[in-house]
């Protein structure tokens, strides 16, 4: 089995303003290399400058159990958190930290575990061992359920600021953050750059990053059913 790294890879997606790196970790030939948008994009916002304290923080325990639970049948599973520790790359500097969880039926028997990334909130597989692998090997993986069709949505960042993108027309949305922040934007595939080019986007894998105005950060897809009623604990997860 191969140890699959997030590695941070300047690119030029999303923040055509910054300088691109060169120097890759390459991966020995026990690991691949994987390389995550959001992790380029954000890699990108901090090299401008435009990485704030709050988008730094990464998701907390909870919002990645619910990111878990969120993605399985709650009624038939039930998913814990665990005191486990795990931290995969090859030196502290390229190392990206991970939340595990175990996912277990309605008998206690445990169907496998997920590995969240702390920063982006990316789920894997866990197959123990500090080896990760693609979350649609998870052997309850759904890839209707999974799947994120274009911009339009309500998300979500680890500070808790959300952001909801309509489709205005084909190469344009209008994005709205709850703090008050909104526009227009022309898009360009998976990215899009608002009309004041103050904002850029990027759209990969159910998550929009965002990179300027100040609400540089991963927004992370908010399903209806995430969305709290009112009084409601926000980070409820678990099931009777």
């Amino acid at each position: 089995m191969k140890r699959w790294i997030t590695v941070a890879v300047l690119g030029t997606l999303l923040l055509s303003g910054c300088t691109q790196r060169s120097d890759v970790m390459e991966p020995t030939t026990e690991e691949t290399a994987k390389v995550n948008p959001q992790t380029q994009a954000l890699e990108a916002a901090t090299q401008a400058g435009l990485l704030s304290e709050d988008a730094a923080a990464g998701l907390s325990e909870q919002e990645a159990l619910r990111q878990v639970a969120g993605a399985v049948d709650e009624t038939q599973y039930v998913v814990e958190a665990t005191d486990e520790t795990l931290s995969v790359g090859t030196d502290a500097a390229s190392a990206c930290e991970y939340y595990v969880f175990v996912v277990s039926d309605a008998t206690g028997r445990m169907v496998g575990k997920v590995a969240v990334d702390r920063e982006t909130g990316e789920k894997y597989n866990y197959l123990g061992d500090g080896v990760l692998d693609d979350y649609d090997t998870f052997p309850l993986y759904d890839a209707e359920a999974e799947q994120h069709k274009g911009w339009p949505g309500s998300y979500v960042s680890p500070a808790g600021v959300t952001l909801t993108i309509t489709q205005e027309e084909e190469t344009g949305i209008a994005y709205c953050f709850s703090d008050g922040t909104e526009g227009t934007a022309a898009v360009n595939g998976e990215t899009a750059k608002s009309a004041d080019e103050q904002m850029n986007f990027l759209l990969a894998d159910g998550i929009v990053t965002v990179a300027g105005g100040g609400l540089t950060g991963n927004y992370t897809v908010l399903a209806e059913s995430d969305e709290p009623a009112e009084g409601q604990d926000s980070m409820e997860t678990e099931t009777e």
